[in-house]
C-alpha cells in the first residue's frame, strides 16, 4: 500500500501540471495548425488540383472535392475525369488523398497516402516500346503553356498564403489504396489485351521508409489472383545478396492463359485450358538464395488440337542460387490420381555445363502416361545455344507398381543418366509375376523410342499373356532372353497399340513344366478327328502337360515369328515341333507337327495341326489335305487291313475319315477349325 500511496499522492500534485501541459498543446495546435489550415482551405484545394494538373499534363475534372482536418487531415476528391486531348484515359469514383500531420506543422502539404475506390485506366503500350500514359505523364509541354501556367499559379499562391509555392507543395506518400478499380491494357507489337481488375489492393511502406508491404486481391482476364509480399526497399540498381522479401501468391482455377506468352516455349503444348490452383510462397533473406515452397493442383493439360488430361497435385520445396546458378529440390511429391504417385530430391547446376542429379521413388506409376506429360514439355531448339555441351542428368530410382505395357511390375530397381536427346539406362532390375527381368536400356523421349535387352527369369507365362488374351492359354514358367526396339509414329493411335506394331527384335523363350488349356489345347480337336482311327491310350485329351517349350523368335511387322518351336509332352512319348507366327494383333498362323512312336502302332506318325486365325476365336485342326490323304490309303488298303480288326479296319477307317473329308469340301471347315462355337459340334457316327 505505501508504494501506490506515493504514486496516488505524486499524481495528485503534478496534475495540474498535466492538465496545463494539454491545455498548452491543444492551444498550439489550434493556433499554428488548424486556423491555418481553415483559414486557407480553398486555397489549399485549389492548389493541390492545379499542381496535379500542372504536373502531369492532364486535364483533371472534379466534380466534387472537399478538405478536412479531422481524424487526419485530408482532401476527398469525388467524380474524377482525367482526358488527354479530350480523350478519356481514366475515372474514378472517389479518392481520398491523406495529409501528413507533420507536414501541416511545417506549413507544407505532404500528401501521405491515396486511396482510390472506383474507377478504370486505359494503358496501351506502343509497337516502339513507349507508353502512352508515360508519355501522358512525363511527355514534352510546350513552353510557353506551361511557363505561364506555372508562373501564374505560383503567383497567385504566393500572394494568398504568404510564402514560397515550392516550399509548400512536398510528397511523403506512405501508402496507395485502390479498390474496385479496372486497369485495360494495350499490347500493340503482340494485339495482346489484358483487363486487371483491383478488388482490394495495397502498397504502403513502413514507417521509416525501410519495408514495402504489397497486397493484391482481384482478377486478371477475370482470373482469381490473391498476391501478398514484403521486402526492404533498396535503391537501384538491386543489391541481391542484401535484398529481402516473402511473398504468398494465392490461386483458384488460374488459367495459363495468362501466361501464353512464357509458354510459347513449349511448340506442342496448349495451356490455353489448364487450370491452376494452390498456394505457392518464395522467402528471400539476406544471402543469394530464393525458397521457394509450392503447394499446387494442375489439371486439363493438353496438346496442341489434342483433348485435355491430367490433374496432378504437386508439392515441392527448392531453393534457387542464382549467383551460383544451382538450384537444389529438398522435398518433391507429385501426386496424379490413378496414374502416378512420386517423391523425388535433387539438384540442378548450370555454372558450366548444366549436370543434375535426382533419386525418385514411386508408390505407383504409368509409364505411357508420364512419357506423355513429359514429351508435353519439349521446349524450342532455338533457346539453346547450339554451340554449347548438352546438359547431363543423372537418375536413381525405386519404383514400385508400374504399369507399361499392359503389364504392372511389382518393383523396379534402376539408374539411368539423360544426355539429350537420349535417356539410357545402363541396368535395371524388375520383379514381375513371381519372377524377374534384369536388363538395359535407351530411351529418346522426343520420338519416342525405345530400345531394351534383358533376361527374364521365372515369370508366369499365363500373367504374361493375360492382357493380350480374353482367357488363359498357358501355364508355366518363362525364361527369356530378349532385344528389341519399337517406337511411337502415329501419335494419334493408342500408344501401347503403336509401340508393338513398331518393335522388332530378336530372342528366344523358354517354358517349363506348363500346360496348355483353352482353345490352346490342341489334343482335343486331334482326339475328335482321329480318336476313332488311332487308339491314344493314355492320353487325356482335357489337359496337356508340358516339360518344355523352346523356340527361338523374331518380332517384325507386328507379329512374333517362331522358327523352331519344340514341345516336349510330358510322359506321352509324344513330342511337338513346329514354326510360325502370333500376331500382337492375335492373329495366328502356326504349322505344328505331333509326333508318335514308341508303343503307339505307327511309329514315327507325323499329325500336321495347323493354327491359323484369330486368338479365342479359332482352334486348331487336323491338316484336312493330310487327312484325306490317309483317308485314300485307308480306302485302298481297307481290304489288307480287316484281318488286324479293331477301328483300324479300312470300312471303319474310311467311312469316319471319309465323313469329315466329305464335309470340308463341302465347306463345313467348322469341323477343323473356324469359330469357336463350331468347334463343339461333333463328328457323325457311323
Amino acid at each position: 500500500m505505501r508504494s501506490w500511496d506515493i504514486i496516488n499522492r505524486y499524481l495528485e500534485e503534478n496534475k495540474i501540471r498535466y492538465i496545463s501541459a494539454l491545455g498548452f498543446f491543444a492551444l498550439l495546435f489550434v493556433l499554428i495548425v488548424y486556423i491555418p489550415f481553415v483559414q486557407r482551405k480553398d486555397v489549399y484545394k485549389e492548389f493541390i488540383l492545379d499542381r496535379l494538373r500542372t504536373s502531369t499534363d492532364l486535364d483533371i475534372k472534379v466534380k466534387e472535392s472537399d478538405l478536412y482536418l479531422l481524424p487526419f487531415p485530408g482532401i476527398e476528391l469525388n467524380g474524377i475525369e482525367i482526358r488527354k486531348d479530350n480523350v478519356l484515359i481514366a475515372v474514378s469514383d472517389k479518392v481520398d488523398i491523406d495529409i501528413s500531420w507533420f507536414g501541416l506543422i511545417k506549413r507544407m502539404i505532404e500528401i501521405r497516402s491515396i486511396a482510390i475506390n472506383g474507377g478504370s485506366l486505359h494503358l496501351e503500350r506502343r509497337k516502339d516500346g513507349s507508353f502512352d500514359i508515360v508519355e501522358y505523364l512525363n511527355g514534352k509541354k510546350k513552353e510557353t503553356e506551361q511557363k505561364s501556367n506555372v508562373k501564374e499559379l505560383l503567383d497567385d499562391v504566393n500572394s494568398r498564403i504568404g510564402f514560397s509555392a515550392e516550399d509548400f507543395f512536398g510528397i511523403s506518400l506512405k501508402n496507395i489504396e485502390i479498390d474496385n478499380f479496372t486497369l485495360v491494357y494495350n499490347e500493340q507489337s503482340h494485339e495482346k489485351k489484358y483487363v486487371v481488375y483491383f478488388k482490394k489492393s495495397q502498397a504502403s511502406v513502413s514507417f521509416y521508409g525501410k519495408d514495402v508491404d504489397l497486397l493484391f486481391q482481384g482478377r486478371i482476364d477475370d482470373q482469381p489472383i490473391d498476391l501478398e509480399m514484403t521486402g526492404g526497399l533498396q535503391n537501384f540498381p538491386v543489391n541481391w545478396e542484401k535484398l529481402q522479401f516473402s511473398a504468398v501468391l494465392k490461386t483458384e482455377e488460374l488459367s495459363l492463359s495468362l501466361l501464353r506468352e512464357i509458354f510459347n516455349i513449349f511448340p506442342t503444348a496448349d495451356f490455353s485450358n489448364t487450370k491452376l490452383s494452390g498456394r505457392t510462397e518464395v522467402v528471400k533473406e539476406e544471402g543469394t538464395i530464393f525458397k521457394f515452397k509450392v503447394r499446387n493442383q494442375i489439371k486439363d493439360l493438353a496438346y496442341k488440337g489434342g483433348l485435355p488430361f491430367g490433374n496432378i497435385r504437386l508439392n515441392a520445396d527448392f531453393d534457387l542460387d542464382l549467383i551460383n546458378k544451382k538450384v537444389a529440390f529438398p522435398f518433391i511429391e507429385a501426386i496424379w490420381e490413378g496414374v502416378a504417385k512420386l517423391t523425388a530430391k535433387g539438384s540442378v547446376n548450370w555454372k558450366n555445363r548444366s549436370l543434375g542429379q535426382f533419386d525418385i521413388k514411386a508408390d505407383y506409376g504409368d509409364y505411357h502416361n508420364l512419357l506423355k506429360l513429359g514429351k508435353l514439355f519439349q521446349v524450342r531448339e532455338d533457346l539453346f545455344d547450339p554451340n554449347s555441351p548438352p546438359g547431363i542428368f543423372y537418375f536413381t530410382g525405386e519404383l514400385n507398381n508400374i504399369f507399361a505395357f499392359k503389364h504392372r511390375f511389382a518393383h523396379i530397381k534402376m539408374e539411368a543418366k539423360y544426355v539429350d536427346p537420349l535417356l539410357s539406362i545402363p541396368n535395371f532390375h524388375a520383379y514381375i509375376y513371381n519372377g524377374e527381368i534384369l536388363g538395359k536400356a535407351k530411351i529418346y523421349p522426343d520420338i519416342p523410342k525405345i530400345e531394351v535387352e534383358g533376361d527374364a527369369h521365372r515369370l508366369q507365362v499365363d500373367k504374361v499373356l493375360l492382357p493380350y488374351l480374353s482367357e488363359k492359354i498357358m501355364e508355366g514358367e518363362l525364361s527369356s532372353w530378349f532385344s528389341f526396339e519399337t517406337q511411337i509414329r502415329n501419335h494419334s493411335r493408342d500408344s501401347v497399340t503403336e509401340l508393338f506394331a513398331n518393335m522388332k527384335g530378336i530372342g528366344n523363350i523358354t517354358i517349363k513344366n506348363g500346360e496348355l488349356v483353352g482353345y490352346a489345347n490342341f489334343m482335343v480337336p486331334v482326339l475328335n478327328t482321329l480318336g476313332k482311327i488311332i487308339a491314344f491310350k493314355g492320353v487325356d485329351g482335357r489337359e496337356l502337360k508340358f516339360e518344355a517349350l523352346r523356340s527361338d523368335v523374331k518380332i517384325g511387322g507386328n507379329e512374333m515369328y517362331f522358327p523352331n518351336m519344340k514341345l516336349e509332352i510330358e510322359n506321352s512319348g509324344m513330342d511337338v515341333d513346329g514354326k510360325g507366327t502370333v500376331g500382337f494383333d492375335q492373329k495366328i498362323d502356326m504349322r505344328l507337327h505331333l509326333r508318335l512312336g514308341g508303343k503307339y502302332i505307327g511309329k514315327g506318325l507325323q499329325i500336321p495341326i495347323i493354327y491359323a486365325g484369330t486368338f479365342g476365336k479359332s482352334i486348331p485342326y487336323v491338316d484336312p489335305i493330310w487327312l484325306g490323304s490317309v483317308y485314300t490309303g485307308m480306302t485302298l488298303l481297307g481290304p489288307y487291313l480287316i484281318p488286324l480288326g479293331g477301328p483300324y479296319a479300312g470300312g471303319v477307317a474310311g467311312s469316319v475319315i471319309g465323313e469329315y473329308v466329305r464335309d470340308l469340301w463341302d465347306g463345313v471347315t467348322g469341323l477343323f477349325g473356324g469359330s469357336s462355337s463350331d468347334s463343339d459340334k461333333k463328328p457323325k457316327e457311323k
